[in-house]
């Protein structure tokens, strides 16, 4: 991220303080008990460039974003995280105000969306922030919408720090709904035409190899069983992976190894060629992925995603990851009879 980034993440909290500054100014001067119209974390309005960690838990969904150098990167992993669900999430945040208390009573959080972040039911979104030492600028659990409060952005449920109480609160804070939001997900782009073979082998299960002997030419399976023809569409699914390598979740480098792993090489005409290797069971969907080139048309290509992928393991979107719980018969069906 460029150090444009980290003032634009600053300004835009100056830029809510001001909005809030001016709705307050159409209030009474004096806060009412139950502080409405009061700004909810007046401090992070104007401390947008102090940030140095935003810890979101939402279950499955949970991150936890470091300042690193003139960016920020997911803990851990020390993946990449982009500037615009970041901005969102502060400047929303920030221009957040108070509207009216709700009930203190732990019985009804879930009623509100306000249960334990990662619980069955109604579960909040814990979202806290952090100056370099420490300090707490922002610490909110983010439950349920409400579109009683007036105003383009209503209202949103929610309870401060640790305390019992809960507000309705006036404003809407954005979070990214998915974790591979945080990132710029794509691994890597690669045209239909351009990939020269694929191959799909180990894990105990039967090897599916697909080749495209000169350009132009689509990608057949071979060793096709008699009695069966080539499925299309599942085959297609498989190309798919490598015409556009997404994934949804990303961790830093573990040990685990399995002792006959899945894995998944592709290679394309210009010398790209990508691997994935399978971690654990299929249904977990994560893997290890290798860029390398067999000639310098492709070096630099790989290169880049050499530079995304090493030290880290990361988890495919599960369409994705069932393929390599395939064999021959999810690629090919039982041939039609010619009569």
């Amino acid at each position: 991220m460029k150090t444009k980034g980290l003032i634009i993440l600053a300004g835009l909290t100056i830029v809510a303080l001001a909005t809030t500054s001016a709705v307050l100014r159409t209030n009474p001067s004096r806060i009412v008990s139950d502080r409405r119209g009061e700004v909810v974390f007046p401090e992070l309005a104007s401390a947008g460039g102090d940030i140095s960690l935003i810890d979101i838990q939402d279950g499955d969904r949970s991150i936890a974003i470091e300042r690193k150098d003139n960016g920020f990167v997911a803990a851990g992993s020390n993946y990449p995280v982009k500037i615009e669900p970041l901005r969102d999430l502060v400047a929303t945040l920030a221009n957040l105000r108070f509207e009216e208390a709700k009930t203190a009573d732990p019985a009804r959080y879930s009623d509100l969306g306000l249960g334990e972040p990662g619980s069955k039911g109604e579960a909040g979104k814990l979202v806290t922030i952090k100056k370099p030492n420490g300090a707490v600028l922002a610490s909110v659990l983010v439950g349920n919408r409400d579109a009683s409060v007036g105003g383009p952005q209503g209202g949103t449920y929610a309870k401060l720090f640790d305390a019992a109480q809960s507000y309705l609160l006036r404003g809407e804070v954005k979070m990214a709904s998915m974790k591979a939001d945080w990132f710029d997900s794509n691994l890597a782009k690669v045209d239909r035409e351009a990939i020269a073979k694929i191959e799909l082998l180990g894990g105990g299960r039967d090897a599916i190899t697909l080749v495209s002997t000169e350009a132009g030419k689509e990608l057949e399976l071979t060793n096709v069983p008699e009695a069966r023809e080539v499925d299309p569409s599942n085959l297609s699914r498989v190309i798919s992976l490598i015409e556009s390598l997404d994934f949804q979740d990303v961790r830093k480098a573990t040990q685990t190894k399995s002792e006959q792993p899945r894995k998944l090489s592709a290679q394309t005409r210009q010398g790209l060629r990508l691997e994935l290797t399978l971690i654990g069971e299929v249904g977990d969907s994560w893997f290890t992925i290798a860029a390398s080139s067999t000639n310098e048309s492709a070096a630099a290509q790989a290169k880049e995603i050499a530079a995304k992928v090493e030290g880290r393991e990361f988890r495919l979107p599960g369409y994705q990851g069932d393929l390599f719980g395939w064999s021959m018969n999810e690629v090919t069906i039982e041939r039609k009879s010619a009569g």
